[in-house]
């Protein structure tokens, strides 16, 4: 999946299940402007990325918080044409499918 199907002002964040989606898109509505897309590539909540590095922490570590209370270990994320992983303890690093040429 590219990340580049999500526009560069969004946050992306993938899910394994719309009951999964329903529960972190409840739980971000509040601070962050959002929808879910559930596409045939898969289960997204997507939000308005902000702006100011302070407000991108404050949203990571609350979707962090969320994945620290679900069964799964971990959900990929999409910011800025790139894939990252999100684990519990808020462990970010890029997804490995997700290598941009560097040359």
């Amino acid at each position: 999946m590219s990340s580049r199907r999500f526009t560069s002002t969004t946050a992306a964040f993938e899910l394994p299940s719309v009951p999964h989606a329903v529960e972190l898109f409840e739980e971000l509505q509040s601070n962050w402007v959002g929808w879910i897309e559930n596409r045939l590539d898969g289960i997204f909540v997507v939000v308005q990325a902000p702006e100011r590095i302070s407000e991108l922490n404050e949203l990571l570590t609350s979707v962090e918080k969320w994945v620290t209370d679900q069964t799964f270990l971990a959900i990929r994320f999409h910011l800025e044409g790139r894939a990252y992983i999100l684990q519990r303890g808020g462990f970010i690093g890029r997804a490995d499918g997700d290598r941009d040429s560097d040359a």
